[in-house]
């Protein structure tokens, strides 16, 4: 899958016994709920599979080895090209679900894994930590094409494949963010092999009814154990929330665990609706503070205060670079797909006066600087969250001509928003939840003719739909990125630019 070859695992051997798997914890905006099913009874049912294409969602795509034609099983735990032993999870008149157990044929991409706990009838939230990562982005970006093809049409593939930034392939790259690049930049082996671990700012356990905090298994309820958590940041680690008995005391069966790491100050603990410091004393602190670098739009240091269960995104390195790409594309002279740095104040000459509207804006991680490069302008945001919007008002104080509206994002309230600014939106700034903005939304929206239109996307599939729509409404697709910002995991994130025809 990648242009690397990374190095072979020693041998194909079979792994240990299986367990339930867990929930992905905090992988983004968008949480995975864990979904009970009935416990399978005896020994489960085991096939051999060749395994073929990376599907949405984790798996590959696979057949019976011995009948290239039969039924397709969706298989997580392989590689495309493999041959694996598979274990059955799921079966009935819709689809077959399996884990590969074995693997007898491996691909060259596939590398001892980061996190075995993660592995077969482990927990969830590292379905991809036995492949490369240059093969995790490669994997992400046939996901991509393949989601726009399939679900967006051809006119949306027709659109992406157009791009210069899609090159002779047809399709978008995954980009890896900062620390990841400079990792396995490094050229030091141990570097380039945990890279994508350690970068989680935020994550969330369950303790288990033995005590124990955990995650829940793939599509399981069943909490398992953890006995180390990495991939996130040490800050986290160093808490020692699995080990340690200053916090066992604290635990109860089926009490929410959320960790916190915030760029600046120590780490929080959120037990229910107690707050503990990283030394598991109880807290009156319930707000972090968080710092974005955005001296490549030439704002310097931007400061945010949040509620320590607000949302934020959870890579290190998300906030800085979905800052700068993101205000970039909305405001700058031309729509780009370039990384951070540069001039700002060159690229972002035209800003000033502008009407801006940014629908699902949280805490204001976007709202700040497109305020404050604005100056003279407008901006309306609407954010469904209340207390998001509270904290969102705290971090834009002292900004004029600027309007935060409290209300779930509905075809509605876009155009009752475009109607009280008067004029068209010069710009729409949306980063809606994993099941994206939807039909109506966007056809509000496109209502409303703003010139350009700047989706964040964490969904490959919502992405294509809701691109779909707008191609549908006159616009045209001026440029795309994908960001790797969920290393291990299935997940990325998208930007899609967009402009009035």
């Amino acid at each position: 899958m990648s242009p690397q070859r990374p190095q072979r695992p020693s041998s194909p051997a079979r792994r240990g016994p299986s367990r339930p798997r867990g929930r992905a914890g905090n992988a983004g905006r968008r949480r995975h709920e864990a979904v009970d099913e009935p416990a399978q009874r005896g020994p489960a049912e085991e096939i051999i599979l060749a395994v073929g294409a990376p599907a949405h969602g984790g798996h590959c795509v696979a057949r019976p080895a011995d009948d290239p034609t039969g039924r397709v099983v969706f298989v997580r735990h392989a590689l495309p090209g493999e041959t694996v032993r598979a274990a059955m999870t799921e079966k009935n008149a819709k689809i077959w679900r399996a884990d590969a157990v074995e693997i007898l044929t491996p691909s060259p991409d596939r590398v001892d894994s980061v996190w075995p706990q993660a592995g077969p009838g482990g927990v969830g939230g590292g379905e991809l930590a036995h492949v490369a990562l240059p093969a995790q982005r490669t994997w992400k970006r046939w996901v991509l094409a393949d989601c726009l093809r399939r679900i967006g049409g051809p006119a949306t593939a027709q659109a992406v494949a157009a791009l210069e930034e899609a090159g002779s392939s047809g399709s978008i790259v995954v980009e890896p963010l900062a620390s990841e690049a400079a990792a396995e930049a490094s050229g030091q082996a141990r570097e380039a092999r945990l890279a994508g671990t350690g970068t989680r700012t935020r994550v969330s356990l369950t303790v288990g009814p033995d005590g124990r905090p955990g995650m829940h298994g793939f599509r399981s309820g069943t909490v398992q154990p953890l006995d180390r958590l990495p991939l996130a940041v040490a800050a986290i680690e160093e808490i020692g929330l699995l080990e340690s008995s200053r916090w066992r005391k604290h635990y109860r069966p089926g009490m929410r665990v959320e960790a916190v790491a915030p760029s600046i100050g120590e780490p929080l603990v959120l037990l229910d609706d107690r707050v503990l410091t990283s030394q598991a004393h109880a807290t009156g602190r319930r707000r972090v503070e968080e710092a974005v670098d955005a001296s490549g739009l030439g704002l310097g240091e931007l400061r945010y205060s949040l509620h320590a269960e607000g949302f934020w995104q959870i890579h290190r390195d998300a906030p800085v670079t979905l800052v700068d790409r993101v205000v970039r594309a909305a405001l700058g002279q031309e729509p780009s797909a370039a990384g951070t740095g540069g001039d700002g104040a060159k690229a972002l000459g035209g800003a000033r006066g502008k009407r801006v509207m940014e629908l699902y804006s949280g805490a204001g991680l976007f709202t700040l600087p497109l305020a404050m490069l604005i100056d003279g302008g407008e901006l309306c945001a609407i954010e469904g969250s209340s207390q998001a919007v509270g904290d969102a008002r705290r971090n834009l104080h002292g900004l004029g001509s600027v309007r935060l509206s409290t209300g779930r994002v509905t075809a509605r309230s876009v155009t009752q928003a475009g109607q009280a600014m008067g004029k068209a939106p010069d710009v729409v700034v949306l980063d809606p939840p994993r099941q994206g903005a939807g039909r109506e939304v966007i056809g509000a929206l496109a209502g409303l003719a703003p010139e350009r239109i700047v989706l964040v996307a964490c969904d490959p599939a919502a992405l294509a739909r809701d691109l779909a729509v707008l191609l549908d409404n006159r616009y045209e697709l001026a440029a795309m990125s994908a960001l790797d910002m969920f290393p291990h995991t299935h997940h990325f994130e998208t930007i899609a630019v967009l402009e009035r025809r």
